[in-house]
């Protein structure tokens, strides 16, 4: 009785979750007969139950019929996510749109007053909207306007901001880099290329008219100091077996500088309006004692 059920379980499961044995099968690491045996009577060993049980998302107790599988609310939002953008897993426009339904919920969720959760509309025109939570253990800050939709979210550590943010010289090397404006139309525009493009010094030079000195000495820069996670330098050979430098843009963190733009631009240009406004932090955001130590 007790193979029979395993075996209705297993079955249910798979089809809940639209796979097919073959799948099953190769996850395991057994063959697709296996899988069918274990549908119609059989039972794995012991050592397969926990993977088995993992790969379904529940007990083995499920599997046995002894309880009702648990889905926690995580599993089940990153479910509602993934099921979206079936036709191009890559463009990810409605995993984006549906996030930002969820971190608005989150938003919502810390005002008291609000009991019934509502969509948000992004605001057209340019009264900058915003949506902020500050307590002491942490902060949120959502964008609301149309042109530019953004979160983010902080948690405090452990031992509070000032043990991890502190006055370095290569934090003051880095904004005295950025204070500088050929600098920053240089980072601009190699922000601008497309993954796995790669442009020489001459040419970034000959677009933004700047010198090519001053543009070799930025990219350098950008390259071999702790920023080098945004650009990597190459050797590239011409007709005559010269070497030129050619640069490109690392597609895994070129996105940090957009971070650090979007919150310059919310302290240039603060918002006028709140949707929400929850500012209950009693303390300061660094400690006065150890701010200036450098790191």
């Amino acid at each position: 009785m007790t193979e029979l059920l395993f075996g209705t379980q297993l079955q249910k499961l798979r089809k809940e979750k639209g796979v097919t044995q073959e799948q099953i099968a190769e996850h395991m690491g057994v063959s697709a007969q296996a899988i069918s045996k274990w549908e119609n009577g059989s039972y794995p060993n012991g050592d397969l139950l926990p993977r088995l049980a993992d790969y379904f998302g529940v007990s083995i107790d499920y599997l046995y019929g002894r309880e009702k599988t648990e889905v926690s609310l995580e599993q089940q939002v990153m479910e509602s996510i993934r099921d979206l953008d079936s036709d191009d897993k890559w463009k990810y426009s409605e995993r984006f749109e549906q996030a930002f339904r969820y971190i608005w919920a989150m938003v919502m969720a810390g005002w008291p007053e609000v009991k019934q959760y509502y969509d948000r509309t992004p605001v057209e025109g340019d009264v900058l909207t915003a949506a902020s939570i500050t307590t002491d253990a942490g902060f949120s800050y959502m964008r609301l306007n149309s042109d530019l939709e953004f979160f983010s979210m902080m948690k405090e550590p452990k031992d509070g901001f000032a043990s991890f943010f502190k006055v370095t010289d290569e934090l003051v090397e880095l904004f005295a880099f950025l204070g500088k404006k050929e600098n920053l139309q240089i980072l601009f525009y190699m922000l601008s290329l497309d993954n796995a493009e790669c442009v020489s010094i001459g040419t970034v030079a000959k677009r933004l008219k700047i010198s090519e000195e001053c543009v070799e000495k930025a990219l350098d820069y950008l390259s071999h100091f702790n920023f080098n996670c945004m650009l990597a330098e190459a050797q590239m050979i011409d007709e005559y077996d010269k070497k030129k430098k050619i640069y490109t843009r690392l597609e895994a963190f070129s996105s940090m500088p957009l971070l650090l733009f979007a919150a310059a631009d919310a302290i240039i240009n603060p918002p006028q309006c709140f949707q929400m406004q929850m500012a209950n932090r009693g303390k300061g955001w660094l400690d006065r004692n150890t701010r200036t130590k450098e790191k």
